[in-house]
């Protein structure tokens, strides 16, 4: 809602308050009406004259394509609030919500689809760009969010290597969701509390959307710098968490942003900080949740597992072969083997054997 009004520098690279959020439970436990529970609150600080619900809100795109095509579609505007940062006054504000994001990475994996591409783009902040057999579509001051919901099963029959190594799935805050009670009959916020809050959200959009660089408290600095060391310098272990939570400091960072334009505060102070990085916890206490002790491929842990039960004797190349009944073709177990070895989780020895060497793949850690 606040656009490109708002943002904090990271050298010379403006960062805007542009968040992913993929909201993961169990089919059933009511993670698809989290956007509706809170909806009342939004509508009720959304601009009456420039509602941004009743028409920027998007769901459904079948194409990378189709999503350029919606943001470039969006009227240019010069408005009362002013232009911040947007280039030539640019209003391309959008929320896509995406109930069953199972979809998006079925769409994303096709051959030649810019879906995945278009996403990483949007979170960067980039201007979107695709060519289509008419023109170019161009959504030079794209300012798109992502709401996701997913069952944990999609996320592991959908999500492979590909969309956690290439940096698409570490855009979104991973969000697990699961209810703390049972309630027959949900309660509905008091009228009274809805327009409260709304009046406050309604304030703090105006004041986002006009603020413009938001600059950093002294003891943000401090603290920003002891949290960012340790994020950056922790031991890592080819883990799939290690990939998922690999952009820790800059979701970090929009966070802050995000509760210090709550505050109305033109700086990011201490509080702003301490919030985010609760926030954040929880995020990565859920992607540990949901991936646990995986690699992220349900054929990479049988290789890994098969590794560790050898031992230091290891496995030959015929032995790997048969822990998938010698079905697998060679590439595909090529390219598993190389996966653990660059992940720094498994490393190929010579044995000696009194005649030609022999080559064995063994465990490291995991």
């Amino acid at each position: 809602m606040v656009g490109r009004g708002a943002f904090v520098r990271v050298g010379s690279q403006p960062h805007y308050p542009i968040l992913f959020s993929l909201v993961i439970g169990r089919s059933g436990t009511g993670k698809g009406v989290s956007l509706d529970a809170v909806r009342p609150v939004l509508l009720a600080g959304d601009d009456p004259d420039e509602p941004f619900f009743s028409s920027r809100v998007r769901k459904g795109f079948q194409s990378g394509e189709a999503l350029v095509q919606a943001a470039a579609d969006l009227a240019p505007h010069q408005g009362a609030h002013g232009a911040g940062t947007d280039p030539g006054g640019l209003d391309q504000r959008m929320l896509v919500v995406e109930s069953e994001f199972a979809k998006v990475v079925t769409i994303a994996q096709r051959q030649g689809s810019i879906y995945s591409t278009v996403l990483r783009s949007a979170w960067d902040g980039e201007s979107l760009e695709c060519r289509t057999r008419r023109e170019k579509l161009v959504a030079s001051a794209a300012h798109v969010g992502v709401i996701g919901h997913v069952t944990p099963a999609d996320l592991h029959g959908k999500i492979d290597m590909v969309e956690i190594g290439n940096g698409f799935l570490n855009r979104f805050l991973l969000a697990w969701s699961a209810p703390t009670k049972l309630m027959a009959t949900p309660r509905v916020l008091e009228e009274a509390v809805v327009a409260g809050f709304g009046a406050r959200l309604r304030g703090a959009v105006e004041f986002g959307r006009s603020v413009g660089e938001l600059t950093r408290t002294a003891a943000f600095d401090d603290a920003w710098a002891s949290l960012y060391y340790v994020l950056r310098l922790r031991p890592t272990g080819g883990h799939v968490l290690d990939s998922l939570t690999a952009r820790a400091a800059p979701h970090i960072l929009r966070l802050a942003m995000v509760f210090a334009l709550l505050d109305e505060s033109p700086s990011l102070d201490v509080p702003h900080l301490r919030a985010a990085a609760a926030l954040w916890e929880y995020c990565e206490a859920s992607a540990a949740h949901v991936w646990g002790g995986t690699l992220g491929n349900s054929r990479l842990d049988a290789l890994f597992d098969a590794l560790v039960a050898a031992g230091d004797k290891g496995l030959t190349r015929s032995e790997l072969n048969a822990v998938f009944s010698n079905n697998l073709p060679r590439g595909a177990l090529d390219a598993m083997v190389l996966e653990l070895t660059e992940r720094g989780l498994a490393q190929a020895k010579t044995v000696p054997t009194g005649g030609r060497p022999r080559e064995v793949l063994t465990a490291t850690s995991r």
